[in-house]
């Protein structure tokens, strides 16, 4: 996948994930919908590890690559080359 499929597809499994979870808030003993939660998550972190790997942290708290500040090497999301 490049950039924007990864970006769409962890934005997909985040939004999954928080509505899961909200419809968890009211229904804690669902089986089903916290087994499709789990599933969200370990997808989404999957992709996140992907991305990370091909195109740079994707949030500052992954930014520290060994002795290095990596968070601002990477193109900004305003500029051409991020999108």
């Amino acid at each position: 996948m490049d950039r924007q499929q990864l970006n769409r597809q962890m934005t997909a499994e985040q939004f999954a994930a928080f509505d899961t979870q909200l419809y968890l808030d009211t229904r804690p003993d669902d089986k089903v919908a916290l087994n499709m939660f789990n599933n969200y998550i370990k997808s989404f972190n999957e992709h996140k590890k992907q991305y990370e790997a091909q195109f740079g942290p994707l949030m500052a708290e992954s930014g520290a690559a060994g002795d290095t500040w990596a968070w601002v090497k990477d193109p900004w999301p305003w500029e051409k080359e991020a999108n």
